[in-house]
């Protein structure tokens, strides 16, 4: 992984409860993610990410984030951050939280294929909902709402094997 870039997606541990929540249902060291939106003069990026309390903009720490590695042309970085933005302030999607606690234990829950109709948000799913905007499928076969900060780190681990 690389440091931050405009359109990269970046995965965090995260904290708070819905973030420990997400780490166990899912088995993952990462419970967070986020689009980096621009990277000012010191390197530091600014982030999109949806939270309980919304969809927001902010700096991210140094070091809080691992940044994905995918080299993306001009035209998918600007896709990805532009369709990003048109989600700040949408709510946090709690109904895909609730589906991760009940699929650890054990229930079958799938996720919305649509596009986030509800207009609510899960960090992952707006990192798997940008990149399909630019052409670059990160959970193919999977609802967006289905996919968790620990799916995005798996895909980047097999794209790296391959």
């Amino acid at each position: 992984m690389t440091g931050p870039t405009p359109g990269a997606f970046g995965l965090a541990k995260g904290g708070g409860w819905p973030m420990r929540i997400v780490r166990l249902g899912t088995f993952s060291r990462f419970g967070h993610a986020c689009i980096c939106e621009a990277v000012d003069a010191s390197g530091r990026a600014w982030i999109i990410e949806p939270m309980p309390s919304g969809c927001r903009v902010r700096l991210a720490e140094p070091g809080e984030f691992v940044w994905s590695d995918l080299q993306l042309t001009e035209n998918q970085a600007q896709a990805i951050v532009t369709y990003a933005r048109e989600c700040v302030g949408l709510p946090y999607d709690w109904r895909s939280i609730a589906g991760f606690v009940l699929r650890f234990w054990g229930a079958k829950v799938r996720g919305r294929s649509d596009d986030h109709a509800d207009d609510r948000l899960l960090c992952s799913e707006l990192v798997v909902w940008a990149y399909r905007r630019a052409g670059i499928d990160l959970a193919p076969g999977k609802a967006p709402g289905d996919v968790s900060p620990g799916d995005l780190d798996e895909f980047l681990d097999n794209r790296r094997r391959a």
